[in-house]
């Protein structure tokens, strides 16, 4: 039995399903907007939510001139790209994520990703959605297949 052991399986190794995962986190990040399958989906939002919340959280001082920022400061901006760094694995994604989606989500107290359903797959029939995030703009469109 599995009981109080959480998240999915997907039929994977360990190793596999956290790269496959790390992966999609990249590629949402990059691209905005992604599908899948409803399953992965729901199951990016525990490895997505907390590394734009990491980048969130120091939007304010990422925002302040590096003259005015205080050693403490340096080592909290370090500490959570360090953090974000263990899911989101490639650096343009990284440097999207501080750079672009901390600022736009600094006041925002969670929920950063809408998951829309979108229906079945047409070879197996797996139900498929499209993961993207909230408040993005309208000329960042782009899905990636997951």
């Amino acid at each position: 039995m599995r009981h109080q052991k959480s998240g999915k399986k997907f039929g994977r190794e360990s190793d596999h399903r956290h790269a496959m995962l790390e992966n999609l986190t990249s590629s949402l990040i990059e691209h905005e907007k992604i599908q899948t399958t409803l399953i992965k989906a729901k199951e990016l939002r525990r490895f997505a939510e907390p590394a734009i919340a990491w980048a969130a959280s120091v939007a304010g001082i990422l925002g302040q001139d590096t003259d005015k920022r205080s050693q403490q400061d340096a080592v909290q901006v370090v500490h959570a790209m360090r953090m974000a760094q263990r899911t989101v694995k490639t650096q343009t994604a990284l440097r999207k994520l501080f750079g672009e989606l901390g600022v736009r989500y600094k006041s925002r107290p969670g929920g950063y990703l809408r998951i829309i359903k979108t229906g079945w797959r047409h070879g197996d029939a797996a139900p498929m959605a499209i993961v993207e995030l909230v408040d993005r703009p309208a000329d960042a469109t782009g899905t990636d297949a997951g």
